[in-house]
């Protein structure tokens, strides 16, 4: 399942949005949450009588004292996946937790110039589901960035730092390049999974 061409849509331009998605029938959209928030806003959909679902694989974990402990492992960061009509959609994204939901760039822009909101059809959830539940090895998942994407470093050495993308290698060798801005172009190489993309208020 890929997430290309995509965007944010915040609270504030949730009302105009949608017109084009029935209002009762029930699609998957893609909700923008906090670091290491993911678990925590399923949970709390879900409590409200929401159908959400986090991409997350259940792994064993070894402590030093030869204890084990299975946990719930996010394999896509910062999304949450919402099953829900464009009216429930309309008064999640006010919620507090939840910070956008994405949009699909690549789609046709509507009368107002807005682009429609990304969904993920029924078969690709299943099938996302089916290999979470059912792989005997980690599930990894390769998130894609765009030249000009806007990112921030979460983890490593350089946690903090902010950038924009300059430069993508190719899928063998895993690693991007982002300018910090640094005397205007300070280039350095990190791996795609230890970046977010940045989303902008």
């Amino acid at each position: 399942m890929c997430m290309n061409n995509v965007g944010h849509e915040n609270g504030a331009a949730a009302e105009g949005a949608g017109d084009a998605v029935g209002v009762s029938s029930r699609h998957w959209f893609v909700a923008f949450v906090g670091h290491n928030a993911e678990k925590s806003c399923r949970d709390q959909l879900v409590k409200a009588g929401y159908e959400a679902f986090v991409a997350s694989q259940q792994e064993v974990h070894y402590w030093r004292n030869g204890k084990r402990k299975l946990i719930e492992k996010v394999i896509i960061t910062n999304y949450v996946f919402v099953h829900v009509t464009e009216a429930e959609r309309r008064l999640i994204v006010n919620f507090p937790y939840i910070k956008s939901f994405m949009v699909n760039k690549s789609g046709k822009p509507k009368e107002n110039g807005s682009r429609p909101l990304a969904e993920v059809p029924d078969s690709q959830i299943e099938m996302l589901k089916y290999m979470l539940h059912r792989a005997e090895y980690p599930v990894q998942f390769l998130s894609t960035f765009a030249k000009g994407d806007k990112v921030k470093v979460i983890r490593g050495s350089m946690a903090g730092v902010e950038g924009n993308v300059v430069e993508m290698k190719d899928a063998t060798d895993k690693y991007i390049g982002i300018n910090i801005g640094f005397l205007g172009c300070a280039i350095v190489r990190i791996s795609p999974e230890d970046v977010v993309k940045v989303v902008d208020s």
